[in-house]
């Protein structure tokens, strides 16, 4: 039986891992083949590749550090589950070192892929 919440904890994990790294190869590896990520403004992105690219920009401009907390978990199918989590982001510029920080809500949309490893098939988000 599949436990949502600890799906939704360990996929935040390995998020706040790979991000706080800067390792956008890491974050790129958290999506699905066919997952997408669409940020806020922004035009969707498909894949690892593409969205690993366009994580490594803002790797290129600033140093990135998250802390993520799960807020709500459901499991919407055998092996789909629905998350919800908060962040807490800092970043600090590589030119001038200026620090700006901000909060977001993520959603996902995890599957158990046929490895058994869950990863994001659509990831959404917003700015507080």
């Amino acid at each position: 039986m599949i436990d949502a919440n600890e799906v939704l904890k360990t996929m935040c994990e390995k998020y706040q891992a790979a991000v706080s790294a800067n390792d956008s190869i890491a974050y790129g590896k958290l999506f699905a083949a066919d997952g997408i990520r669409i940020p806020p403004g922004s035009e969707p992105e498909h894949g690892p590749d593409e969205i690993s690219k366009n994580e490594q920009k803002d790797y290129d401009v600033a140093k990135w550090s998250v802390k993520i907390t799960p807020i709500d978990a459901l499991q919407i199918g055998d092996q789909w589950v629905y998350g919800i989590a908060h962040g807490e982001v800092t970043t600090v510029a590589h030119a001038d070192g200026a620090m700006r920080s901000f909060k977001t809500t993520k959603t996902w949309l995890f599957h158990q892929e046929a490895s058994g490893e869950w990863q994001i098939k659509r990831q959404m988000w917003n700015l507080k």
